[in-house]
């Protein structure tokens, strides 16, 4: 992942914009957690996490205590890691304590739909669960790695975010989630594109106070507008980023209760940090009774993305842009250098 940590590290961020100092949370030192991928503050059970491996796992999910062992490995029947990426917890319609994982990942773009499972919260020891959900899903311009599933539980709004040079945020259909008050337990539908990301191979993200999505890179966190009607086809652009501690292979993010940001890391014996939300990113976020006018669900995309009319922006648009300003500029040179030898032959 050198790559990622060259593309991520030197983002334009302002100097002196890094967060306040981290403190390792906890340290997962459990030898089954190898590839820690996703990570989700449990909803009902104070300083307890939920986290998962990667690709090529069992389908199993760790709750770690706060002291980082393992108190409870749960294996989901009747589904497989492909290729875990994210979680989610929150609480559903009917306030139960839910957990989404999100196998949405695919390196090669080339599954033909992704999924992601719902399971009700289970007790803090080792067992098998069914899931309470299979929501089975599809892009609608083709297939696209992604490691970032957002729940915006009062809203009742799911989004999948997609990973590359560049981003796209994709709705889940009203009609998959939240779905009828009795839905179906497998339900299938094609995503709606709602907007481009200028961020650099995002790996993780948790929606904020007032509906602000938060996204974490390998080397950066950024708090951005909320996802409303107004940018269904445009771009969502950051409204602040702060370039994060070191890790690994950063890829995991959550919030506590209070509003402290949690990041874990994919490898053997990694600690999960945590520090408080950086003073860039918590000045663009509401306070704790935000006011209706910026924060209402009314005000974000109706669910099933209805007004997605508008002409979509192309994928990774960002970044693609400034890919083609660099080539550009250097074709631009490399021609003016062959004008000035023509010209200084005899």
């Amino acid at each position: 992942m050198l790559l990622a940590a060259l593309l991520a590290g030197p983002s334009a961020v302002p100097a002196g914009a890094a967060p306040g100092a981290p403190v390792v949370d906890r340290t997962v030192r459990d030898p089954r957690i190898t590839e820690g991928s996703g990570l989700a503050e449990s909803p009902t059970r104070p300083g307890v996490l939920w986290t998962h491996n990667d690709s090529g796992n069992p389908p199993v999910m760790y709750a770690l205590g706060p002291d980082g062992s393992v108190a409870a490995a749960v294996r989901i029947r009747g589904t497989d890691d492909e290729d875990w990426e994210a979680m989610a917890a929150y609480r559903d319609g009917d306030g139960r304590a839910m957990l989404a994982v999100a196998d949405i990942g695919d390196n090669r773009a080339a599954r033909r739909s992704v999924q992601v499972v719902l399971v009700a919260e289970p007790a803090l020891h080792d067992a098998t669960v069914s899931p309470a959900r299979l929501l089975r899903l599809r892009y609608p311009d083709g297939p696209a790695d992604a490691e970032t599933l957002l729940v915006d539980a009062q809203a009742r709004r799911m989004y999948v975010v997609t990973k590359g040079f560049g981003s796209t945020v994709y709705q889940v259909p009203e009609q998959v989630w939240p779905g009828p008050p009795a839905g179906a337990p497998a339900a299938e539908g094609t995503l709606v594109r709602i907007a481009t990301v200028p961020l650099i191979l995002v790996t993780d993200g948790v929606i904020g106070p007032g509906h602000h999505p938060l996204l974490r890179t390998y080397g950066e966190l950024a708090v951005l507008p909320p996802i409303t009607a107004d940018v269904v086809g445009g771009s969502l652009q950051p409204l602040a980023q702060v370039r994060l501690p070191s890790q690994q292979q950063g890829e995991g993010l959550a919030l506590t209760p209070q509003g402290q940001v949690l990041l874990s890391s994919e490898g053997t014996g990694q600690p999960v940090l945590r520090l408080p939300m950086p003073p860039e990113l918590a000045a663009e976020l509401p306070s704790a009774t935000p006011s209706p006018s910026s924060s209402s669900p009314s005000s974000l995309v109706p669910a099933g993305g209805r007004t997605a009319a508008a002409s979509p922006a192309p994928r990774g648009s960002g970044a693609v842009r400034w890919v083609v300003v660099v080539l550009g500029l250097a074709g631009a040179l490399a021609v003016g250098t062959f004008a000035l030898v023509l010209a200084r032959r005899p």
